[in-house]
């Protein structure tokens, strides 16, 4: 606060006689009257604003001062004027140049109220050409004390008359300054105590906001395990459970209760270990992962634990790709291996049975008895054998198959002949409706229109589709093997089916998986309907599986026919 006129408070007088010329109206009665009134118009509405501004009016009746002004400390000791008002006029503007500030630092320094009744009489204050530019004549100030602790300073004055301030007026003045005082103190308090609940409320709701956005479900159980909170995303991980307060957790139907013990078992060691590795647990189609935290202690001393739910399906479906992916890695480099080997050994078989041919030739050697045959036999399967070995490297996809117009009715009966005379597969199935605990059924259609297709790529998935239905009819011990291929619009349709011993739902979901196979003991290596599923994708194929376990499985592959263009005219 700047200096104001006044250099040497200290030989000022802090109090001088009243005037004889003050008002009757002055008296302790009427005063005492005035302000109780005043005081119960202050306490109507506990706002600071609303105080400082009544109690600067409510000063300034009560004294019959022309000008009032009230100052209020801060924390760092600065004070600052907050009302200033004149009778006359209103809202003062400038209060720093209109009031007097050594007397406000004297009452604020002292904490003691102060009258001086007549400032321009006083011969030791005309010297200052101050005083004379500010008129004033009487000026009484008092400290706001509320509670030992001081809120700032009230401050009045009058330039009409010296004397118009007498004891009484002091005694009233300070009286109701101290009462403002309270009344400003309880509305610092109610407000105050209004700004922590409000910071109260929005930390709460930052807090409910922070909870609500989470990805993950979180769920607190007192010690009970009964749950206290649930927020949202927990309620759309478990939509069947009953997340409510009060709720026990175990009983709010979240999993089944083989889940449930093995989550108790993990909830025990979290308590007893402070540390458990998160559990995964599958849900429908979902896979979800749990964890604990800790809860701080509350109020009443009873720790909380805290349960964190994780929709981990994507990260479980991107490992199996992965391991999908590294397992299709290893099985190519493996099998580029294997079929360098088998070239090796090939090789020789190809060049001798072309040499036995042409010997047998140049001798003049009659080749009959069926030994033409089987001589074209071993070629042709020489040349399987090499397209086997050279598509060993590429089991998800075929290398650069050679397509060309493809008759499947002609395919089918060729790889059903293959299979009975060479393979030995199908021996044992009969065909002609003798009682056999094997029977084979075979029904194409005739003129069936070619489809674009390998060769070699199509006979290889009908001979897994026959291999996986003769070992499910072998495996039951009877049944009976459809084999049929029919035309339909624009389209061609391969099916097997069997009546064998079927799938169960688990099996189904993994039969086109690389390397899965329920008969491992048996030889199975469980790439057949693997490669099944690579030549319906590289020829554009559907591909349709039913299976029942105990009743059988049906297998079809559907292909787009080609288009014939019919011939000119």
């Amino acid at each position: 606060m700047s200096d104001d006129f006044f250099d040497e408070l200290d030989e000022l007088s802090s109090s001088v006689e009243p005037d004889s010329d003050s008002p009757s109206e002055r008296g302790t009665s009427a005063g005492l009257q005035k302000l109780a009134s005043l005081v119960e118009d202050l306490n109507r509405d506990l706002s600071t604003k609303t105080i400082l501004n009544r109690a600067m009016s409510a000063a300034i009746e009560l004294t019959g001062a022309e000008r009032g002004f009230l100052v209020l400390g801060s924390e760092d000791g600065q004070w600052t004027f907050r009302v200033a008002r004149n009778m006359e006029t209103g809202e003062i503007v400038d209060a720093e140049s209109a009031a007097s500030h050594t007397i406000i630092r004297k009452v604020l320094e002292g904490r003691q109220p102060i009258l001086i009744n007549d400032v321009v009489g006083g011969s030791d204050l005309v010297k200052h050409h101050s005083i004379a530019k500010m008129q004033v004549r009487s000026i009484m100030g008092a400290p706001l004390i509320a509670k030992g602790k001081l809120l700032g300073a009230a401050y009045v004055d009058t330039s009409r008359l010296a004397g118009v301030f007498d004891q009484t007026s002091l005694v009233l003045f300070e009286t109701f300054v101290q009462l403002a005082a309270v009344a400003l103190e309880n509305a610092r308090l109610i407000e105050a105590e209004q700004e922590a609940s409000s910071r109260y409320r929005r930390l709460q709701e930052y807090l409910n906001t922070v909870l609500n956005s989470q990805p993950y479900g979180i769920v607190i159980l007192d010690p009970t395990l009964r749950i206290e909170y649930a927020n949202p995303q927990a309620a759309l991980l478990l939509p069947d459970a009953r997340l409510k307060p009060g709720v026990e957790f175990t009983d709010s139907g979240w999993c089944e209760s083989d889940v449930q013990l093995i989550f108790l078992a993990d909830l025990r060691g979290f308590v007893e270990n402070g540390a458990v590795r998160p559990r995964t647990v599958t849900k429908g189609d979902c896979s979800l992962a749990y964890s604990f935290f800790e809860v701080e202690r509350t109020d009443d001393g009873r720790e909380r634990v805290g349960v964190v739910i994780e929709d981990i399906t994507m990260q479980k479906e991107l490992e199996r790709k992965l391991i999908e992916s590294e397992k299709q890695t290893t099985i190519n480099q493996l099998a580029g291996g294997i079929a360098h080997e088998i070239n090796n050994s090939l090789q020789p078989v190809k060049g001798r049975v072309e040499l036995l041919t042409l010997r047998l030739q140049q001798a003049g050697v009659a080749i009959e008895g069926g030994i033409d045959k089987d001589l074209e036999t071993i070629s042709a399967l020489s040349e399987r054998i090499e397209k086997i070995a050279h598509n060993l490297r590429h089991l998800t996809k075929p290398a650069k198959p050679a397509f060309e117009p493809v008759e499947l009715g002609q395919l089918v009966r060729a790889t059903v002949d293959l299979m009975e005379s060479t393979t030995g597969t199908l021996r044992g199935f009969s065909r002609d409706g003798s009682v056999s605990p094997h029977r084979l059924e075979i029904n194409i259609a005739d003129g069936l229109p070619p489809t674009l297709g390998d060769a070699h790529g199509l006979e290889s998935a009908i001979i897994n589709m026959i291999l996986n239905s003769a070992h499910a009819i072998r495996e039951k011990g009877e049944g009976v093997l459809k084999l049929t291929a029919q035309g339909n619009g624009d389209h061609v349709t391969v099916t097997v089916e069997d009546t064998g011993c079927g799938m169960s739902p688990d099996v189904q979901a993994r039969a086109f998986e690389p390397y899965f196979t329920t008969r491992a003991e048996r030889g199975g290596t469980g790439l057949g309907m693997s490669i099944l599923q690579n030549v319906a994708e590289i020829h554009g194929a559907e591909l349709d599986l039913w299976s029942q376990e105990g009743v059988g499985t049906r297998i079809s592959l559907t292909f787009p026919a080609m288009k014939v263009e019919a011939p000119a005219t």
